[in-house]
């Protein structure tokens, strides 16, 4: 016999258990990342600022759209993260279908990085994320998450193309509130 087969089937289960731990990044990382986030972020003064809004010249538009939406690139991905979030604490079938799919990354990337042989096909990375891509689909759709999270994104994509069009993009001299409240100085 060999010495795998003479171990406890618990000790294997702890074993990846143990893998995977040091593979789930920690709370302190996780914090971390959101603060890098929240920082490369504008003031939210400044974003919802409606004295800076105003329609903008045809002629201007596609320009006008490019910047504030790389001027404003985290605030956009900061209100798509909080209504995901509020999306997936208010539908339980949406976290069910969360956790699904994490655990398959978890299970065909973490787990097992090398290449998978599954009778007698290998699967390297490319085919386990197709794979996962596939099964994420399936898990979408039977929880209705799927519709849920297009709707999500369309809705916060639209909002973002609307902000950004009628922004004045930083760029653009604002004489009108330059000099508010006072005259300039000679």
């Amino acid at each position: 016999m060999t010495e795998a087969s003479n171990e406890a089937p618990g000790s294997a289960i702890q074993g990846m258990l143990s893998a995977l731990a040091t593979k789930v990044p920690t709370s302190d990382a996780l914090r971390e990342h959101a603060a890098a986030v929240w920082s490369k972020s504008r003031s939210w003064s400044e974003f919802a600022n409606t004295a800076a809004m105003a329609p903008p010249q045809m002629s201007d538009l596609k320009e006008r759209i490019v910047e504030n939406s790389q001027y404003y690139l985290y605030n956009y991905l900061i209100i798509l993260i909080l209504l995901s979030v509020v999306t997936v604490l208010v539908s339980p079938l949406a976290i069910l279908g969360l956790i699904s799919i994490a655990g398959g990354y978890m299970y065909l990337f973490v787990m097992n990085p090398d290449p998978i042989v599954v009778k007698g096909a290998t699967l390297d990375n490319r085919g386990k994320s197709a794979t996962l891509g596939v099964f994420s689909l399936l898990v979408l759709w039977l929880t209705g998450a799927g519709g849920t999270f297009m709707t999500l994104v369309g809705v916060v994509g639209a909002v973002a193309l609307l902000h950004a069009m009628m922004r004045k993009a930083p760029s653009e001299a604002d004489f009108e509130t330059a000099y508010a409240g006072g005259s300039a100085q000679v």
